[in-house]
């Protein structure tokens, strides 16, 4: 692949694609979180690419011993669950809420995520 000039960047300069990125998390907890744009998250981030890349890095999951997504097609077939509606029964969780550009929607479903993950009881 060619590289640009000095100074001048583009995704062609990145070393590794956002799936490898996201493998190289296996088998720790790992949780993707997005909001939707029509709420103010950018079109840039490529939310059903970054959902292919979680499904195509999903596999390293299971290889390690761990429990990756909770899905039975390939990247290129997958669909994306509805907005509020995540895939947060493995170590690798993916859930797009229905806010904007922030985590804040998703904290409530991350901790509960999290503390299961763990074994950890919330308090009550």
């Amino acid at each position: 692949m060619p590289r640009s000039a000095p100074g001048a960047k583009t995704p062609g300069d990145l070393p590794v694609d956002s799936n490898e990125l996201i493998a190289l998390c296996a088998p720790r907890l790992t949780f993707i979180s997005y909001g939707i744009p029509a709420k103010g998250d950018a079109n840039w981030l490529d939310h059903e690419g970054s959902f292919m890349a979680t499904v195509d890095a999903s596999p390293v999951w299971t290889l390690l011993g761990a429990h990756g997504l909770d899905v039975d097609s390939d990247y290129k077939s997958a669909k994306m669950p509805p907005v509020n509606q995540g895939l947060l029964t493995g170590e690798l969780a993916w859930r797009q809420h229905d806010g904007g550009h922030t985590d804040a929607p998703n904290m409530k479903w991350f901790i509960q995520w999290a503390d299961k993950s763990m074994g950890r009881t919330p308090a009550q």
